[in-house]
């Protein structure tokens, strides 16, 4: 009651102060208001302002460029006149007069054009009417030498004036100074070309006029910009606080000054409709707070009437509170849920046990159906359960799931109705046990009997004397022993005796020590056959550790036994061929080899290599070359004898183990005999295909000790036989693992050659025979070993083919070339077209297309900048896919050309299907022109082919001025060879082009 006592009086006293809060306040609103609009009117007056010079300043911006443009499109017209000048010193007078004719032409504002060698005036144009002037020396008039003086020590053109005109008016006068070099460079002044312009109308030209919105004024006399006397316009605009441009002119700047024709907006915020705006929200915003304190007032009343009300029930609330509070701590500590829901769904009460489960308080949960706060399964599922209890009037049970923090627990609950003011039931009462363990127990037991019985694996139960008590249907599938047959009988019943009793003790004694026992043990079904099984014993044990229970659960393994057989099979023997493979050849070499080094014998190791199957693969498809492969297989099994063995080792590529061998020399009849069984074509499947073998022959102990020496030396004979012509054999040779090694370390040069950059690009340059002028260049690699210097590209270039190299060089090559191009076309230098060389695996094994519009791409190149040339071989070797590919080349827009052509397979018939571009005489048929009869007759008749088709011809190798005359009168496009340029670095290459275009180099 104190409590009320002292609330009642803050009230009082807030109110007895209220009214001089309230009018401060209205004060300080009003005062601020008034402040803001004067601030706001100031704002808007500025903003007026700067508008108005932003303005004035873009329309004197737009003047300014119209007349420094007028200025040097008048003035410019006359400097070819000043450039002949310069160059020559003198200039004709009727050469002068005719240019100076077409500057006034060009420009109207000019009066007249004046040469004024050493400042005396000795030409004009027009003549008439300023006749008078030829002679004037105008060192001798001060106003005017000024400003001839001041160009002629700044060495620019100057413009002056104004001047006042004999023929009426103001104009400009434009002072060219004439410089001219002497043979010894040496710099001489020659006078002064003077060109005499109309003010008035240049002036009129820029936009600048009286009708313009702005008062303009232009000053800088002699290009003295501000410091100048006034050149057009109202001085008085200078005295308005004008905004004001620099005009660059000749030799100076004028100064273009402006001011709006009304003056400048007004400064006064009083004017501003913004501060009219503020004082009126102003006036507005006080009459709300005005209006608020008085709704402030009402409430206050209204809330001491309250207090008295509040004061009155609060007596009765405290003694409800003591009965409320003892009957929820006897609910709150209850172990079960107690809830209460209306006939609605909605949550009424609920005791903590409740809130627990649910994971939400009452104070969150009251009056939220279910849905809010439990999955809408469960709580569709209580509700009905609700309805039902409704509709029966009386007490009943059901068996509830609840969410528990995520979990779904089990509840046993019982559930009633109770009954309203007017006997009819408005709520439902539930109190729910949870028995989600007692569940979870049973549904284990459950589970237990349904896997015991269903599972795949057999499981028996024993007692501790080995008395079988229970087992399950896959028992009886294994064993063939029902479970009425089983039950009661010992374990032994199976028992295959294939184990001695020595294996069962150590069981025994391993269940007994660790309780478990798991291994592979024979047993016997009922019909009698045996079988493999997986068996797992645990013992179950008793409180006090005794056993008390055997379980043992075993499956059939017999089909894994299979299974193993065959993966055994399949890891040792090739399952295309049948034939053993690489693991297990290895093993019978060795087993042979031991024998061999053991009884003094020799011994032999063929690889054999299939010659031309890629072909068969690729063309026939690789269903097909498997049955080659298979065919091939049978017939080298008819070549050998019983104690010899054939493998596949991977690919089309079988080892042969011959043992036993008297001489080495035996070992060849067995090859004769397999290069005789190939001679015979394969029939597949309508398809007759014929293939060859390369066979490298290493004999132990003479080429080897080891089964990896002589597997390595005859594969290195194998390359030999290949080397040599393939379809034959090669015995090994001590020479032949020194040349194998060379060949590596030029291989692991090579890698390291492409990893350190030690590839350069040199350019040979190619000519256009008929005008001389330079068309292109071809791109050539060369490799600079840091030990051996230059490498020849004939040395490198088929081993990079050989090992695959030629792709990654290829791609380096591509993306070196466009970089080197884009930098000359960004330095301007013209080199023409650049080709490059692309090999048969670049188009073969990559997607070269991509590859190339990727570089181009990458660089920012067009596609003109480029030729492919490709090789006749390439093209006959596959002609589909290299049609393909060319098409698709020069559907980037790159050009195309056939290198080396008439030296390879020549076909005319690709010729015509093919996008060729352009057709590349070899320099054999060039090097003894014009006096060998045979290649003067080929090379003709090559030129006459192309042009007839449409092809570009370009000759390769001219070496002489006799080979250049002939190729030019026969109609040869171009060429390239020593007669023009070696192939050069990019350095010196660059310089040759440089030297050329200035008629030095070509």
């Amino acid at each position: 009651m104190a409590n009320i006592s002292r609330g009642k009086e803050a009230i009082r006293w807030l109110a007895s102060q209220h009214a001089p809060t309230t009018y401060l306040l209205l004060l300080v609103v009003g005062i601020g208001g008034v402040l803001l609009s004067f601030l706001l009117g100031y704002l808007d007056a500025e903003r007026r302002t700067s508008d108005a010079r932003n303005k004035a300043t873009t329309e004197l911006a737009r003047i300014s460029a119209m007349l420094e443009g007028q200025i040097g499109s008048t003035f410019g017209t006359a400097e070819g006149i000043a450039q002949i000048l310069r160059i020559d010193g003198d200039i004709q007078a009727t050469h002068f007069s005719g240019m100076a004719q077409m500057a006034i032409a060009a420009s109207p504002h000019i009066r007249n054009v004046a040469l004024l060698p050493g400042d005396v005036i000795r030409k004009i144009y027009p003549f008439e009417g300023n006749d008078a002037a030829l002679g004037t020396n105008l060192a001798q008039i001060p106003e005017q030498y000024a400003a001839i003086l001041r160009a002629r020590e700044s060495g620019h053109p100057l413009l002056a004036g104004p001047v006042k005109l004999v023929q009426g008016g103001y104009g400009l006068i434009y002072r060219h100074p004439i410089f001219t070099t002497s043979a010894h460079n040496e710099r001489h002044y020659w006078g002064t070309m003077s060109i005499v312009a109309n003010l008035d109308s240049l002036i009129r030209a820029s936009g600048i006029t009286n009708e313009n919105p702005l008062r303009l004024s232009l000053r800088g006399r002699d290009g003295l910009g501000s410091a100048g006397e006034i050149i057009w316009g109202d001085d008085t605009v200078l005295e308005d606080d004008p905004v004001s441009l620099a005009v660059t002119v000749p030799g100076g700047v004028w100064q273009l000054s402006a001011v709006p024709l009304n003056g400048w907006p007004s400064r006064s915020p009083l004017r501003s409709q913004l501060f009219l705006i503020s004082i009126a929200n102003t006036v507005l915003v006080l009459f709300f707070i005005a209006q608020l304190m008085r709704r402030n007032r009402l409430i206050r009343q209204r809330n001491e009437s309250l207090s008295k009300e509040i004061a009155e029930h609060k007596a009765t609330e405290e003694a409800l509170g003591l009965q409320q509070a003892l009957l929820q701590t006897i609910v709150d500590h209850a172990p079960s849920l107690i809830y209460l829901f209306d006939k609605d769904g909605g949550l009424k009460w609920c005791n903590r046990c409740f809130e627990r489960a649910v994971g939400y308080g009452l104070n969150t949960t009251q009056g939220m159906p279910r849905e809010r706060f439990q999955p809408a399964e469960l709580a569709q599922q209580q509700r009905h359960n609700d309805l039902a209890v409704l509709a029966n009037g009386s007490v009943m049970r059901f068996e509830e799931q609840l969410d528990d923090h995520g979990r779904e627990r089990t509840y046993l609950t019982t559930k009633c109705p109770l009954p309203g003011p007017d006997g009819q039931p408005h709520a439902i009462l539930g109190i729910s046990t949870d028995i989600t363990e007692i569940k979870q127990t049973t549904e284990q037991l459950r589970l237990a009997g349904v896997v015991m019985a269903n599972t795949a694996d057999a499981v028996m139960i024993t007692d501790a004397h080995s008395t079988i008590l229970s087992v399950n249907r896959a028992f009886t599938d294994i064993t063939g022993y029902s479970a009425d047959e089983a039950v009661g009988q010992s374990p032994r019943l199976l028992r295959s005796d294939r184990q001695p009793p020595e294996f069962y003790r150590a069981m025994w004694e391993t269940l007994r020590s660790t309780g478990v026992w798991r291994g592979e043990i024979w047993n016997r079904r009922k019909n009698g056959a045996l079988y493999p099984e997986w068996l797992t014993i645990n013992a179950v044990n008793d409180d006090n550790g005794n056993h008390v229970n055997y379980v043992a659960v075993f499956s059939d393994i017999s089909a894994i036994k299979h299974s193993q057989a065959e993966l055994e099979r399949l890891a040792h023997y090739d399952p295309l061929t049948d034939l053993p493979n690489r693991t297990l050849f290895h093993h019978q070499l060795q087993h042979d080899l031991d024998r061999a080094l053991r009884y003094d014998r020799q011994l032999a190791v063929l690889i054999l290599d299939l010659d031309g199957f890629k072909t068969v693969n690729d063309s026939l498809g690789h269903p097909v070359g498997d049955r080659l492969l298979q065919q091939a297989a049978e017939r080298f099994k008819c070549c050998l004898r019983v104690e010899d063995t054939v493998s596949r080792l991977g690919g089309d590529e079988f080892a042969v183990i011959l043992s036993d061998l008297g001489q080495d020399t035996d070992a060849i009849t067995v090859v004769k005999k397999i290069l005789q069984a190939l001679q015979e074509p394969f029939d597949l499947d309508g398809n007759a295909a014929l293939v060859t073998a390369s066979i490298g022959i290493a004999i132990a102990p003479t080429d080897g000790s080891t089964s990896e020496e002589l597997v390595r030396n005859a594969d290195t004979a194998m390359y030999g036989a290949k080397e040599g012509g393939r379809n034959s054999y090669r015995f090994y040779q001590a020479e032949m693992t020194r040349k194998a090694q060379d060949r590596l370390t030029r291989e692991r040069a090579l890698r390291r050659a492409l990893e350190e950059k030690e590839f350069e690009l040199w350019y040979q340059p190619k000519l256009d025979l008929k005008s001389g002028q330079v068309s292109g260049a071809e791109a050539l690699l060369r490799w600079k070993d840091p030990q051996r210097g230059m490498i020849s590209p004939a040395e490198f270039i088929p081993l990079a083919e050989r090992t695959a190299l030629i792709i990654p060089i290829g791609e380096l090559v591509l993306d070196t070339v466009c970089g080197q191009i884009s930098q000359w076309r960004g330095n301007g230098l013209e080199t023409g077209r650049i080709a490059i060389n692309v090999a048969a695996l670049q188009i073969e094994r990559s997607d070269y297309v991509n590859t190339l519009a990727c570089a181009l791409a990458r660089h920012g190149l067009p596609p003109e900048v480029l030729e492919v040339e490709v090789t006749e071989s390439l093209i006959m070797e596959n002609p589909e896919h290299a049609r393909q590919v060319i098409h698709a080349i020069q559907d980037l827009g790159v050009t195309t050309a056939v290198d080396d052509f008439g030296t390879g397979y020549s076909s005319l018939a690709y010729l015509k299907v093919l996008p060729i571009n352009n057709l590349k005489v070899d320099r054999a048929f060039v090097s003894d022109l014009p006096h060998n009869e045979n290649d003067v007759a080929i090379t003709k008749a090559i030129v006459g082919l192309g042009q007839t088709l449409g092809f570009e011809i370009t000759a390769e190798g001219i070496e002489t001025a006799e080979q250049l005359e002939f190729l030019r009168s026969i109609g040869c496009n171009h060429g390239q060879g020593y007669l023009f340029g070696k192939p050069m670095p990019v350095a010196q290459f660059e310089d040759w082009i440089i030297r050329g275009q200035h008629g030095e180099g070509i």
